[in-house]
This record gives structure tokens, sequence and C-alpha cells, in this order.
């Protein structure tokens, strides 16, 4: 009885559930995407996807994140992002495992969907969200003649305190090359930079995408008549528009969706 008593022992950590933290609004889609949102016990503020996650506990944001939020929660794995790993072996030196992920291009996406999959132990799925980007990337409509796109995702409506575009080494780069456009973008900067009124005419794009996400309130008509009024090609051709979707800036698997989005967008 008693060497029944152990293997059941040993056998429980195997059965037990996770409790899993997540701390950007992406993560918290890859791990739901893999079957596991039940287990996630607590996000980061700003996540909206899926809705049942919205009524989790919130850690804090971007630069306010709180350890004490997070301990409480008991959580057996917290996933972050590179800027977030002091944080995170914070929550090591309390015996707490974690993930560190990277998701500034599609590669860094796909490859942190297999990380998280084998992490929780869900190679199939993993792999299958995995092709749904590819065979999205591989269909996606390209243009019959290349054109150059400035993508604004944040700030769009504060033209004078300054925008954030898609610069190079990020994944709206790598989409508008799948949709077989341009970045209007061409200086030498990667990532997020921010462009004031006189950047964004020196670009002097023929299209400008403007992303808003879930959470941004601002009206489409009168976005883009702030940038209609502006002396860019873009405005002159009548080629200013505006996305706005829950999934347009998250870099997760919904990515598959923003690139079709995207490409026929510019078309």
């Amino acid at each position: 009885m008693s060497r029944v008593v152990l293997l059941l022992l040993l056998l429980l950590p195997l059965y037990a559930q996770e409790r899993i933290v997540t701390l950007s609004p992406a993560i918290a889609e890859i791990v739901s995407g893999l079957g596991e949102m039940e287990n996630i016990v607590a996000v980061s503020d700003y996540t909206l996807y899926p809705k049942a996650l919205t009524k989790r506990v919130k850690v804090g944001g971007y630069t306010t994140l709180s350890i004490e939020k997070v301990l409480s929660q008991k959580p057996t794995l917290v996933i972050g992002l590179t800027h977030q790993e002091e944080f995170l072996s914070q929550l090591q030196a309390f015996g707490i495992r974690t993930q560190v992920l990277r998701l500034e291009s599609i590669d860094d996406i796909k490859e942190s969907i297999s990380t998280v999959a084998d992490v929780l132990q869900h190679r199939k799925v993993g792999e299958r969200l995995i092709t749904s980007i590819e065979s999205s990337k591989e269909q996606a409509p390209r243009l019959a003649k290349p054109h150059s796109v400035l993508i604004v995702f944040a700030n769009a409506s504060a033209l004078s305190r300054g925008v954030y575009v898609a610069g190079h080494d990020l994944f709206f780069e790598e989409i508008l090359q799948a949709c077989g456009a341009t970045n209007a973008y061409t200086t030498d900067y990667s990532l997020q930079p921010v462009l004031d009124i006189e950047g964004i005419i020196a670009t002097d794009p023929d299209h400008v995408l403007l992303l808003l996400g879930g959470l941004d309130r601002g009206v489409p008509e009168e976005l883009k008549a702030q940038w209609q009024a502006l002396p860019i090609k873009a405005a002159k051709e009548g080629r200013i528009d505006v996305i706005q979707n829950d999934y347009i800036l998250i870099p997760s698997q919904r990515i598959a969706q923003t690139i079709t989005t995207i490409c026929e967008a510019i078309q």
C-alpha cells in the first residue's frame, strides 16, 4: 500500500494544472491559442482577447508590473518578453518557473509559439498555429505594382507630438514585403521610430495605414481628415486608410489575420 501512495505522490505533479501568468496581451493570446486559457490566472493590463481573460487578475502594464500581484496568484509559470527579463529574474528568486519570449519579427512569433507549445506540451497545436501564419503569408494578395506604405501604429492622432511608425526588423515591414509593397520609412533605424510632421512629409508615402487597436477610441474619419491635410502623395491620391480591430497590433498567432487584412487594405 505504501508503494501505491508513494507512486501517486510522484505522479501528482505531472497531472497538476499549471497556474500561468502572462505579462503581455500577445502572450495571453498564444497561451490561449494552445488550449490553456483556463489555466491563465492573471494577465497584464490591456489584455482583451480572448474576452474571458478581461476578468482575470491584472498584474500591471508595460512599466508597472507588480511582483506582489504576481506572487499572490501562486503561479507555476510566468511568461514574459525580453524587456521584462529583470522582472522575471526576481520571480525566479522565489522559485517560480519563467519563460522569456521575443515577439518582434514573424520568425520570433513562430518560434515563441513553438517554445510555449513545448513548455505546455501542446506541440501539435503549436504546429497548426504556425502553419496558419505561414499559409497566410504565402497566400497574401500581392500588389501588381509595388508602392511605398507608411504604417502608423501609435499616436496616429498626435501629429504635432510625433507618431510611431513601423521601422525595420519589425513584423509590420515583413508583412508589407509579403504584400509586394515597400516600407516608406527608409532611414536606418529599427523597430519603432517616432516621426514628427516634418519626418512624415519627408517619407512622402504612396499609401498610409493608420492602425488602431481595440483600446483606441479615435474616430476614423476625423483621423483621416488630419492626415489628408498633409502635403504627401498618399493624401493627394486618397490613400489614407484606417484599420481598427483588436488583433492588428498584437504579435500572436492572429498575425495570420493581420497579414491578410493589411495586404487587402493596400491593394
